[in-house]
């Protein structure tokens, strides 16, 4: 059996993922900067607990980055967060 006939379906997909990648990087503009936050700013600059945001860190609700010993939170990780909570909140 002729291996390149099993893998061509293969092949073409991997192709087609790096078309629609290719086509996401052109959307984010390059010189934006990424703002990063510590479990502490959200905090303070929300009506979260500080306990709730590493609670939400720790169950994987969001997705902090860890620098040194330093936990840091993009702001689009923190607006998915909060529109996740908001979803979860109106499904009851």
């Amino acid at each position: 059996m002729d291996s390149t006939i099993f893998f061509t379906p293969i092949l073409n997909e991997i192709r087609s993922l790096k078309k629609d990648l290719t086509l996401l990087l052109d959307r984010v503009p390059e010189n934006q900067e990424i703002k990063r936050y510590t479990p502490k700013d959200i905090a303070e600059n929300t009506p979260l607990s500080i306990q709730t945001v590493w609670a939400m860190i720790k169950d994987g609700r969001i997705k902090a980055e860890r620098i040194g010993r330093k936990y840091l939170i993009t702001q689009l990780e923190f607006d998915r967060a909060c529109q996740e909570v908001k979803s979860l909140k109106y499904k009851r």
